[in-house]
């Protein structure tokens, strides 16, 4: 990651005039970069090495003009960052740059042939390599006094990776768990004898359905592709994470290395070693064996399971099951002949006995799929539309925001007068305390009430505005834009619109869209039956529902039936975000 900037700097003596310099930003775990996140976005442990390095940029009377950040990447050797070896092709392309400031040598180098070597290719760029912690001047003992604290960098990181080693294995053969939970388990803490001990425990949640995923391969009758597809219809996913907080359905790479972890045993690995572990297993011995045995034979004759790719997994579902109530995705699967693998998608029901949706060819679903996008794209005159109704209604949503912004700001006074009156009554004893004190307490909340009030909505609305725009742009072309891209881009495509597609025969039958895209299809239809309705159709259609969505969205397509103005349609009582009652 790099970024040009340009941070002021004061005159220094220990540089040449107008000398200028970059800056080397690093840490060693993607957890690092997640530290106090709502301080600075690249984490607290970032922010501070930029803050001291720019001081001693001042210092030193050299201009930044640029920043590279190693984002949590732990390599062993400079030629696996990233970052570093980007910085070295920007320094033989920017010769006036003089110095490369880090926050100290540590944090640059994890052994001295790595400092030894990036010295070297500076000093042919005629670049000096500072540490803002470290001051040894300049001149031969400068240079000895940076090849001792490489060296004893290096025995150091050796020497507290030896130690971590032999601590987990101590844990390990202790039973204790030495790294993240796994799927069907949590971290947690407990206390023991007063003191809170970090520990893990059984997820109520996923471990049940872990269990029953151990079972269905030991029959088997299943594949790690057909296993993947049942238990995301069964709902076994990952553990939430910030960018998905409900989780994910588990791959099928994650699911075949569940299936030979013996940590669900009761055991614990650690380098190869095997431990009895402290945590409750989810399954028995006898039925981590059978697994172990279905694998085994499958690998023995030749029907190992393949982990197989497509950018349509996942998103299929079979839309003769949703026509019975079911829910059963379809599984893409390979079939060799005799010159090359032919790639299919089948009904996971099918497998059971209980669908009948034939095998279907995967060029003929990717050209469902492409045909598909043809219903999403509005056409221009509906996005003009759009783009200029969104300007009138965010317009009147700003001039109202106003009036009631002047309202709420002759709140306080009267709260203020109210909160003088009450400590008069107080003083005189004319009211019970307690009385008083609930009085004062219901004031405060209004109070809290009126300055989230004015730091609200007219900033969300513009902010909401914005993401339909967006959203607009996009669609305005996206048959185009799929139909020319390759399967990385279609797959992202289908992850950014829709939530399912349902398939039967060669079709897609109806999907199940993604917002803002929901409101966009609801729009569209909706402007396309009110263009051709009278009053009664209009009627009808503000209460009908698309196929698209389980409900109607009531923002942008409530710009088309709006009868006067548009801002009536689109942000409804308090604007795009959730409806807020008033003081």
């Amino acid at each position: 990651m790099s970024r040009d900037i340009a941070i002021p700097t004061r005159a220094g003596s220990s540089a040449e005039p107008g000398a200028k310099a970059v800056l080397y930003l690093r840490v060693s775990s993607k957890k690092q970069m997640d530290t106090a996140v709502d301080i600075d976005p690249d984490g607290n442990s970032i922010a501070t090495q930029r803050e001291v390095s720019t001081r001693k940029a001042n210092n030193l009377g050299a201009a930044v003009v640029h920043e590279f950040v190693e984002p949590g990447v732990s390599a062993a050797t400079i030629e696996k960052r990233q970052a570093f070896q980007d910085m070295l092709a920007f320094l033989r392309e920017n010769s006036d740059v003089r110095y490369v400031i880090v926050y100290a040598r540590s944090r640059a180098f994890r052994n001295y042939i790595d400092a030894a070597i990036t010295k070297r290719l500076l000093d042919k760029l005629n670049v000096k390599l500072v540490s803002a912690r470290e001051d040894f001047g300049d001149g031969v003992y400068a240079d000895m006094m940076e090849a001792v604290t490489d060296i004893f960098n290096d025995v150091q990181n050796k020497l507290s990776g030896e130690d971590i080693r032999i601590k987990l294995q101590h844990k390990a053969i202790n039973g204790g768990t030495t790294g993240r939970a796994p799927i069907g388990y949590l971290n947690t803490r407990t206390a023991i004898e007063g003191r809170l001990i970090n520990t893990v425990s059984l997820d109520p949640i996923r471990a049940p359905l872990v269990l029953k995923a151990w079972e269905l391969y030991a029959t088997g009758d299943y594949s790690i592709e057909r296993l993947t597809a049942t238990m995301a219809d069964l709902g076994l996913t990952s553990k939430p994470t910030i960018r998905w907080p409900a989780g994910r359905p588990l791959s099928d790479t994650q699911m075949h290395r569940m299936l030979g972890d013996p940590y669900y045993a009761g055991f614990v690995v650690f380098k190869g070693d095997v431990y009895p572990g402290r945590h409750e297993p989810i399954i028995g011995q006898d039925l981590f064996e059978r697994v172990q045995e279905v694998q085994q034979a499958r690998s023995g004759r030749g029907n190992r399971d393949r982990i197989l790719q497509h950018y349509l997994k996942g998103m299929l579902f079979c839309q003769r099951c949703y026509d019975h109530g079911r829910t059963s995705r379809l599984i893409y699967t390979e079939a060799k002949g005799r010159s090359k693998r032919y790639g299919y998608f089948l009904c996971r029901a099918r497998q059971d006995g209980i669908c009948d949706l034939p095998h279907i060819a995967v060029a003929r679903v990717e050209q469902a799929v492409i045909d598909h996008y043809i219903t999403l794209q509005p056409g221009e005159e509906f996005v003009t539309q759009c783009q200029e109704k969104l300007d009138d209604a965010l317009a009147d949503a700003q001039g109202s925001e106003r009036e009631a912004h002047a309202a709420l700001r002759r709140r306080p006074n009267e709260l203020n007068d109210k909160e003088a009156r009450l400590i008069d009554l107080a003083a005189d004893g004319t009211l019970p305390t307690v009385k008083i004190r609930a009085k004062l307490n219901e004031i405060k909340i209004a109070r809290a009430r009126v300055e989230a009030g004015l730091t609200t909505t007219a900033d969300q609305l513009s902010l909401g505005a914005g993401v339909l725009r967006d959203a607009l742009r996009l669609v305005a072309d996206i048959h185009q834009l799929y139909l020319n891209g390759n399967s990385q881009v279609r797959g992202n495509l289908n992850d950014t619109f829709f939530e399912k597609l349902y398939i039967d025969d060669c079709e897609v039958v109806h999907d199940e869209l993604k917002p803002p895209f929901v409101e966009i299809a609801e729009a569209s239809r909706v402007k396309a039956a009110v263009g051709t309705a009278n009053a009664r159709t209009k009627d009808a259609v503000s209460s009908g529902s698309t196929k698209n969505s389980k409900t109607a969205p009531p923002g942008l397509a409530g710009i088309f039936l709006a009868s006067g103005s548009s801002k009536a349609g689109l942000v409804g009582r308090a604007g795009l975000e959730p409806a807020t009652n008033g003081l």
